[in-house]
Order: structure tokens, then C-alpha cells, then sequence
């Protein structure tokens, strides 16, 4: 149980730091975030800043509360609202079928698509895996001990892959970046067509 208490907070942990520094390691970082907000949830466009601002601090406080064992169940708890709350606008998106593209990790170009959904389900189920190991003790959670540099070298390896998904994705041909830019790309332009002729 200790192994899942930790595996949980310190995954979870950077991946909200990787998501956190892609979104904010650049104005532009931050502003094609605040994008993918607008096209995520249209009602949010007057609010579109303070959302994202909002995301962002939601994403920072997770990640810190996730850094100390004490304080990880709270962390682990605003993990699971979070990755439903982003889970929920996904699966919107992939509704609609528009090439809507995912701010999660910044400004990454690639649609939102069904594996999306999946590295969120992998989040869920960590968060679960973590409070299931908080509620059953873990007195030794967070103890340095060789199952905890192991559990910690996992969890690092497993969230560079959740935090670089797109980018594999890419790289392995199954979604060629050229391709999804353009698609992006071309639903921007027709959604600013759309609204300059006053449609």
C-alpha cells in the first residue's frame, strides 16, 4: 500500500509540474492554452484568462501538496477533480468531432483524440491507486527506502511518457505532426472566416 500511496503522489506530482511548465515556460505557452480553453468550452470565452489562470494555480497547488505525504491525500483529491473536469471537456470535444486542439501539456498542435481520454483514465486510476494506499495506512509512506527510489524512478519514466504523449505519437508516424498542424490550423482559419463574415 505504500508503494501505491507514493507511486500515486509522485506521478501525479510531476506530471502537474510538466503540465504547469508548459503552459506557463512562455507567453505563447499560455496564450495557446488559453485558446484551447475557448475551443473546449465556447461559454468560457468572456473568461477565458481567469479560467486558464485558474487551471494553472489548480495544477501548481496539486503538485505541491503531492510533494509531502501528509499533505498528499488533499493533493491526490484535486487530482481526481481536475482530470474529470478535463476528462469531461475531452470527451465534449471528441463529440463534436471537432480538430480541436489539446492545451493540456501547452501548445501542442495534435486534436484532441481517444488517447487523450486514456492517459486521463491512467491519471484517474493513479489518483484512485493513491488514496485506496492512503486509506488502507501507509505509515511508512514517503520513508526513503530502496522501494521508494524504485517507485520513484517509475513514476518519473512514466510521466515524461504521459507528458510527452503527442510528441511519441508523433515520432512513431501514427499521427504525423505536418498533417495535424494543418488540420488544427485549417479550423482556426474557417472559425475566423466564420466570424469575420458575421456568421
Amino acid at each position: 500500500m505504500n508503494s501505491l500511496f507514493d507511486f500515486g503522489r509522485i506521478f501525479l506530482g510531476l506530471v502537474f509540474v510538466f503540465s504547469v511548465a508548459g503552459k506557463v515556460h512562455r507567453p505563447a505557452a499560455f496564450r495557446a492554452f488559453r485558446q484551447s480553453v475557448i475551443s473546449l468550452a465556447p461559454p468560457l470565452r468572456g473568461a477565458a484568462t481567469p479560467v486558464s489562470a485558474l487551471v494553472v494555480v489548480a495544477e501548481a497547488s496539486s503538485a505541491l501538496t503531492l510533494a509531502l505525504p501528509a499533505t498528499a491525500p488533499v493533493g491526490l483529491t484535486l487530482s481526481v477533480v481536475l482530470v474529470t473536469s478535463f476528462t469531461a471537456a475531452l470527451v465534449v470535444a471528441l463529440r463534436r468531432r471537432t480538430a480541436t486542439a489539446c492545451g493540456c501539456f501547452g501548445d501542442s498542435s495534435s486534436p484532441v483524440a481517444p488517447r487523450h481520454i486514456a492517459r486521463n483514465a491512467v491519471l484517474l486510476l493513479a489518483a484512485g491507486g493513491g488514496l485506496i494506499g492512503w486509506a488502507a495506512g501507509a505509515p511508512g509512506a514517503g520513508r526513503l527506502s530502496a522501494g521508494l527510489i524504485l517507485v520513484s524512478g517509475l513514476a518519473a519514466v512514466l510521466a515524461v511518457v504521459t507528458a510527452t504523449l503527442d510528441d511519441i505519437v508523433s515520432l512513431i508516424g501514427i499521427v504525423p505532426r505536418s498533417a495535424t498542424h494543418h488540420r488544427v490550423h485549417a479550423a482556426v482559419t474557417v472559425r475566423s472566416v466564420t466570424r469575420a463574415d458575421g456568421v
